[in-house]
C-alpha cells in the first residue's frame, strides 16, 4: 500500500503491563522484548514490546470505548495514546489524581507494581512537574472527598465479597463521569481576512512541526 488513509492515526497505543508502560512493535524492532501472556478467558498469546519506565506528555483529550474486555480510557498524549481499562487499579489511580494537576501542562506517568506483604500493590504515580507527585483528590487518608462513593455497609453485609464488584463498578462510573466533564483546549480557527496573532502563529507552527513529512 503506497499511501496513508485520510483521518488515520499513526499514534501508537501504549499500555501498562506489570508496572511498566509497553508499546507493541514488530519482531526485530531494536530494544523490543518478547512477552507471553494469558487473558482472563484463558486465551494465550505472545508479542514483542518496547518497555518504558515512564511517559511524559500533555493530555490532548480523553475518550472512553467499550470493548471485548470492558471499557477503556484512551488518553491522547500527543505522541501516543495511553490505554487503561477502567476496571483496573491503574485507571483509578490516574483518575483520582488528575484533578490536582493542571490539564494544560504536561504530566509524567510513572506506573508501578510491587510485592508488599505477599500482595501486589500497583498504581500510577502522576507527577506535575516531574518529581512532584500529585495526591489523591478524592481521599485525604481518613475520609472520602468531593462526592466520591462511600462504602454501603448494609449492602456489603448482604453481598459479602461480591459487594466489592458492585462498589468498584460504582467508583469507575463516578470517575468516568468526572473525566468527561473536563474541557480540553481547542485550536482557535482563523479566517482568511483576519490577521494572525502571535499565539495563533505559534500554535500553527507547532502543529506543522508534528507532521511526518
Amino acid at each position: 500500500m503506497g499511501g496513508t488513509l485520510l483521518n488515520s492515526s499513526d499514534k501508537p497505543y501504549i499500555r501498562v503491563i506489570d508496572g511498566n508502560i509497553a508499546q507493541t512493535v514488530e519482531k526485530g524492532t531494536e530494544g523490543a522484548k518478547f512477552r507471553e501472556y494469558e487473558l482472563s478467558d484463558k486465551t494465550k498469546g505472545s508479542k514483542w514490546e518496547l518497555v518504558f519506565k515512564n511517559w511524559e506528555g500533555k493530555i490532548q483529550g480523553i475518550e472512553f470505548k467499550d470493548g471485548t474486555y470492558g471499557v477503556t480510557c484512551n488518553i491522547d498524549l500527543g505522541d501516543a495514546i495511553l490505554s487503561l481499562n477502567t476496571s483496573d487499579r491503574y485507571f483509578q489511580e490516574f483518575a483520582c489524581k488528575l484533578p490536582n494537576g493542571d490539564i494544560n501542562e504536561p504530566f509524567l506517568f510513572h506506573p508501578y507494581a510491587m510485592e508488599v506483604d505477599g500482595k501486589t500493590k500497583k498504581g500510577i504515580s502522576l507527577q506535575q512537574p516531574v518529581g512532584e507527585k500529585l495526591k489523591n483528590f478524592y481521599y485525604d487518608g481518613e475520609k472520602s472527598l468531593h462526592g466520591f462513593p462511600e462504602v454501603d455497609e448494609e449492602m456489603k453485609g448482604k453481598l459479602k465479597k461480591d459487594y466489592w464488584k458492585v462498589f468498584f463498578a460504582e467508583v469507575a462510573a463516578f470517575l468516568i463521569g468526572k473525566i468527561e466533564e473536563i474541557e480540553f483546549s481547542k485550536p482557535v480557527p482563523v479566517k482568511d481576512d483576519e490577521p494572525v496573532t502571535a499565539e495563533q502563529a505559534e500554535e500553527i507552527l507547532t502543529k506543522d512541526n508534528d507532521l511526518p513529512f
